[in-house]
């Protein structure tokens, strides 16, 4: 049986694989709407503002980027015709960025997709894999976040 430090690399390194297939997965479902993944997570950012729309700002804060990252994806996306811009009614120097009709169309059906793809991949695993692989992975989540790791030279 391998050590400990061995399984965590192990256990890295299977997370590290696990994300990029669904990333690749999630980019080719994506790409089929003309968006890429980061395009989707945007747009998603911006539904969370509701029918008044979000702030840059705040969409940076959901994507963990700086502004400017966020009013670039914004261009494209308005440029694309999923989102619009108008005058924020709070503020005349900012802006609220909503989806259009078919911004909204596109998130919805690319959600639908997303579920029929995430149905498919685990099709046939038993429930009890799968609750133990939750149960794993926020245990693991909550230890990374508790622990502070310091590199050791």
């Amino acid at each position: 049986m391998a050590d400990r430090s061995e399984l965590a690399l192990q256990l890295t390194d299977a997370v590290i694989a696990a994300r990029q297939a669904i990333e690749r997965a999630g980019n080719r479902a994506y790409k089929s709407f003309g968006l890429s993944q980061r395009a989707h997570a945007v747009m998603a950012a911006i539904d969370l503002g509701g029918p008044d729309g979000a702030r840059p700002s705040d969409i940076a804060n959901e994507l963990g980027v700086s502004r400017a990252a966020a009013t670039t994806f914004i261009q494209r996306l308005e440029a694309k015709g999923f989102v619009e811009t108008t005058t924020d009614p709070d503020d005349d120097r900012g802006v609220r960025v909503t989806l259009t009709r078919h911004g909204l169309e596109v998130l919805l059906r690319a959600g639908q997709l997303e579920r029929r793809l995430a149905a498919r991949t685990i099709e046939g695993m038993p429930a009890s894999t799968m609750a133990r692989t939750i149960h794993v992975l926020q245990e693991l989540k909550q230890r990374l976040a508790q622990k502070s790791l310091e590199v050791v030279r």
